[in-house]
């Protein structure tokens, strides 16, 4: 006697559950090569299980993790989209799809997931992370210390997001808890989450608190750690006019205004100004007056200062 038909919905998730049980191993070992940064190897390794993935959200969501990390932001996207679809109480799919949909610049939605992944699991580090991001950038100043003093509560030798703190507790005029922030952040900023622009960060506080010895020491660490960013040199350019050392400010000056800044971060108006500055202390007056003509020459944009 032929016994009782099973569920659709029940088989479908029984073969759903098993064919996760056979990727397994793959995810695992893949997840382990993801942490070492070795992406093509974490590519090579779902390749065999690719055909899963249509039953298993967790190998959409590796197969999205590897593409997005690649800079594959198509292949990113189609994969996050279908895993948030198909599993959408899986914060790790909520989380893969935010950071795809914030990386093309739609930052309300996914502050969306992103809250929702919390509540559903409140203990992901991860998703605590992303989520200051999203208030930082929206000056939801507050709200970002809270996200990511959570994050760093559950993944304490993160030095991201001692970062990101102590830039969010400087904006708050909390000076002395975001020294200490970013005092913590060097102490652990080491391994896959290694931070090169923490001393820069640093550096740039010191030098507003005039403690220019200290500065020196971090903005001298960030030029070795970040030398192709403009506002590196840009600040470097600063320190170095503020302790007289005049030739090797307009150095740091000249380069920072060769280096390219898509993001607008410092403007070629700044530089102007301030070479114009270091060539007058100098008695260049010729480069001085090419600086000042240049600076009248050029519009102030409209734009708002963003961490890059």
């Amino acid at each position: 006697m032929m016994g009782p038909v099973l569920p659709a919905a029940w088989l479908l998730a029984f073969l759903a559950a098993s064919d996760c049980d056979d990727a397994q191993p793959r995810l695992q070992a893949a997840a382990q090569a993801i942490e070492s940064m070795d992406v093509h190897g974490a590519e090579s390794i779902l390749e065999p299980i690719e055909s899963l993935s249509y039953r298993c959200p967790n190998v959409m969501i590796a197969i999205g993790r590897v593409a997005f990390a690649k800079g594959d932001y198509r292949r990113a996207s189609t994969y996050s989209e279908l895993a948030a679809i198909n599993a959408p109480e899986n914060p790790e799919a909520l989380l893969l799809r935010a950071e795809v949909l914030s990386a093309a610049g739609e930052n309300p939605p996914a502050r969306d997931l992103l809250e929702r992944a919390a509540r559903i699991d409140p203990t992901n580090a991860a998703v605590h992370f992303q989520l200051g991001k999203l208030y930082d950038s929206a000056k939801l100043t507050a709200r970002a210390i809270s996200e990511f003093e959570r994050a760093i509560e559950l993944r304490p030798q993160d030095p991201q997001a001692y970062d990101y703190l102590a830039l969010n507790l400087e904006r708050m005029g909390e000076i002395a808890r975001a020294e200490a922030a970013y005092v913590h952040g060097l102490d652990v900023n080491k391994g896959q989450r290694f931070d090169r622009l923490l001393d820069y960060n640093y550096g740039r506080l010191l030098f507003k608190l005039n403690r220019l010895d200290q500065s020196k020491l971090h903005l001298d660490r960030a030029m070795e750690l970040a030398p192709q960013m403009r506002a590196v040199h840009y600040d470097h350019a600063k320190l170095n006019l503020r302790l007289g050392k005049l030739e090797n400010a307009r150095l740091d000056a000249e380069t920072a205004l060769a280096l390219p800044d898509p993001n607008g971060f410092i403007l070629d108006l700044q530089l102007y100004n301030l070479l114009s500055t270091i060539c007058i202390r100098l008695g260049a007056a010729e480069a001085a007056q090419k600086y000042i003509d240049l600076a009248r020459a050029t519009p102030i944009p409209m734009r708002s200062r963003e961490r890059d």
